[in-house]
């Protein structure tokens, strides 16, 4: 269903909200909730000078990214793993991201306090999450082929059973955790949100 240039690049465009390269090293980047790897794909496309690494919880889903992997030609580690108790040090990466994964989480305290402790200090959160504010009505107009406004459809009706996210309450959520948030913008004709925070420095 996302496997397409539409989708990929609108995974990628997260990736315009990372920090300019580092120099004389290549930013570290840990996707989670990754599933069949497009969202990892689509930003390398984008910002092939980062170090990129998935993460997932469901083996079926890690099968698929490695399968898209070799299709596009792209390698990166993938890791199973749980997000409540992910198997990385303390202050291990320059940014996290994620794409529609946050609302899915019964555990988000849990899994925001893991996401804080592996993000350096300074270091960059960038993520999509659903919108409550969104209409349904506009999926017939939006660009791109059927196989994307079908994902767009089926994204809004599925993301209503586990919970979106109104823009003050996804602020309010990040900031209860440590979290500096510097922007929740509209996207997707205003069916999500692309959140920008940051860890503090001290």
């Amino acid at each position: 269903m996302t496997w397409h240039e539409v989708w990929r690049q609108h995974c990628g465009s997260l990736a315009e909200h990372f920090p300019p390269p580092a120099s004389g090293r290549k930013l570290s980047v840990l996707d989670l909730g990754i599933g069949p790897g497009v969202s990892g794909i689509g930003i390398l496309e984008r910002r092939p000078d980062v170090w990129l690494v998935g993460l997932d919880f469901s083996e079926e889903m890690l099968r698929h990214a490695r399968r898209y992997l070799r299709l596009s030609g792209n390698r990166f580690p993938l890791v199973h793993g749980d997000v409540t108790h992910l198997p990385f040090a303390d202050d291990s990466f320059d940014v996290l991201t994620h794409h529609s994964f946050l609302y899915l989480l019964g555990s988000r305290d849990e899994g925001l306090a893991e996401m804080f402790r592996v993000l350096k200090p300074g270091g960059h959160y960038v993520m999509l999450e659903p919108n409550r504010g969104g209409s349904v009505a506009v999926v017939p107009r939006m660009k791109g082929p059927f196989q994307f406004r079908l994902s767009m459809l089926l994204w809004r009706v599925f993301s209503t059973g586990f919970g979106q996210f109104e823009k003050p309450e996804l602020t309010s959520l990040l900031e209860r955790h440590g979290f500096v948030c510097e922007r929740v913008d509209e996207t997707l004709d205003g069916l999500g949100f692309i959140a920008v925070a940051r860890k503090p420095l001290a």
